[in-house]
């Protein structure tokens, strides 16, 4: 069987093929006579090593709040005050959705989330209640400062809110801007918690 529409359609290279071999005797070559060799040619190796580098630094920096702060929500890991702040962030973004704080079906599926955070019975009960005061924006965001968790407090936000409507959107980018949360940090913690 003959290749030769091989080597038609991939060119022809230099040297020997299969089956042929040198004939060292017509090759003009001095002995210690130095061989002059090509330049080298830009390696495709190169070029790809250089594509993934980039695509790798890219996606560190568009994330590099997440990689160099890793913010973990655990209440076991928190403080009591810390806890509370959490749950009164949870409940201020209920109260702040359409549905708003009568949504009963909403605040379970809330208290359901925060539970598989680690947070025990007694720090979620005020989710339960109906009649429970909801903190404002204002006093929440002091607590927040006051404890440096403003990005905790706007991921648990994020959490509780699941999908969210147009006045869910409002509420969150209000909150993030009387947390002071910058925009790297917000899409950091949109990419990570949105529901």
């Amino acid at each position: 069987m003959s290749f030769e529409w091989l080597w038609r359609f991939a060119g022809r290279q230099a040297g020997p093929r299969d089956g042929q071999g040198l004939n060292l005797g017509e090759l003009d070559v001095a002995v210690g006579a130095p061989v002059p060799r090509p330049a080298p040619a830009p390696l495709r190796r190169d070029s790809v090593e250089a594509t993934i580098a980039l695509k790798i630094l890219s996606a560190h920096l568009a994330n590099f709040r997440q990689v160099s702060f890793p913010l973990t929500l655990d209440f076991r890991s928190m403080s009591p005050e810390e806890a509370v702040l959490a749950v009164d962030a949870a409940a201020s973004a209920l109260e702040a959705d359409e549905t708003g704080w009568a949504d009963e079906a909403r605040r379970e599926r809330a208290v359901e989330t925060l539970m598989r955070l680690g947070a025990e019975a007694d720090i979620v009960a005020p989710l339960r209640r109906p009649d429970a005061p909801v903190t404002s924006v204002g006093a929440l965001s002091a607590a927040a400062h006051r404890l440096d968790k403003a990005a905790h407090a706007y991921a648990v936000s994020l959490l509780v809110l699941g999908q969210r409507s147009g006045v869910a959107q409002a509420y969150l980018t209000y909150l993030a801007a009387r947390l002071g949360l910058t925009a790297n940090v917000v899409g950091s913690l949109n990419r990570r918690f949105r529901g």
